[in-house]
């Protein structure tokens, strides 16, 4: 099959310093284009090779080899070593899958995932804490425990506060939540990489994590939900921080897999988007035990 793509007014050769389209913006263009390509492509199907790649996209080989590791990424390409770079066939491309590419063909704005995670994330918290059983809670406090016992490695423990909000999300017994939560996974894990940078931090969201716990497994439903807001608030911020905010879409943020462990991720300056929102979860549990809101919470 001949795939096509239609190459892009501005190609990388095109770009001088005067300009302010960057080599992410292209790197970006290059995902998109290379996205809906694969999207309308019969499961398969070969792409072209990486020369004609270039030559279509209008980049250079490290823009595109970014692009295609994003999407090898969500699993909607597959590389064989001396064979090329195919689309995944429909049988190894679950649902999860499907809705971390449609989030990066969307443009969807990493505040957008964010206010998804909350609704999706609170509630499911709120059913775990009702519906969890003894197997949950053992794999839940066996998670916390890795996490805990790798303070000192950041990079590793990162691993565990993904599959902390896995593992939270099956505990709520609901099937579809487990599909969507586990369809921004891939997206989450590239997040969490970046943000879980220091020793402080990996206490800070044990501390968070412990305090969702107590509430989870005093089958506390109010609680468990009052402490994952924050938690999930608290996790934006430190996202922010690392990151940036301004340009920030979820198929940029697949771009820094590319960069991960390099610490070639773009700087970004200090940005507190929830500076009123964030709270000490031990804070949280003072208040919950004396009946008051968290702050800006509405009624």
């Amino acid at each position: 099959m001949d795939l096509r793509i239609e190459k892009p007014a501005v190609s990388e050769g095109d770009v001088d310093a005067s300009e302010k389209i960057t080599r992410q913006d292209l790197a970006l263009e290059a995902t998109l284009r290379l996205a809906q390509l694969v999207a309308s492509s019969q499961p398969g199907a070969r792409l072209p090779t990486e020369r004609e790649l270039c030559e279509r996209l209008g980049v250079g080989r490290s823009t595109l080899r970014e692009a295609v590791s994003s999407l090898a990424f969500t699993g909607a390409i597959q590389s064989r070593q001396g064979s090329g770079t195919f689309v995944t066939g429909e049988n190894d491309l679950p649902v999860e899958r499907l809705i971390g590419l449609g989030l990066m063909l969307q443009r969807s704005t990493v505040e957008e995932v964010i206010e998804v995670r909350r609704i999706l994330e609170v509630e499911a918290v709120r059913l775990a804490a009702e519906r969890h059983d003894e197997s949950d809670r053992r794999a839940l406090e066996a998670v916390m425990a890795k996490m805990s016992e790798l303070r000192t490695e950041p990079s590793r423990a990162s691993r565990y506060d993904v599959e902390f909000h896995v593992l939270l999300t099956r505990a709520s017994h609901n099937s579809a939540l487990v599909h969507l939560v586990n369809g921004m996974r891939s997206l989450l894990e590239i997040w969490i990489t970046k943000a879980v940078n220091e020793q402080s931090v990996v206490n800070e969201i044990v501390r968070e994590h412990n305090a969702i716990l107590r509430a989870v497994f005093s089958r506390q439903s109010g609680p468990a939900a009052a402490s994952m807001l924050i938690h999930l608030t608290n996790a934006a911020e430190r996202l922010f921080a690392v990151v940036g905010k301004d340009r920030l879409t979820a198929n940029y943020i697949a771009l820094l897999l590319a960069s991960r462990g390099s610490g070639s991720a773009p700087a970004a300056p200090r940005f507190d988007p929830f500076d009123k929102l964030r709270v000490a979860p031990s804070e949280v549990e003072r208040r919950l035990r004396s009946g008051r809101r968290e702050p800006g919470s509405r009624r």
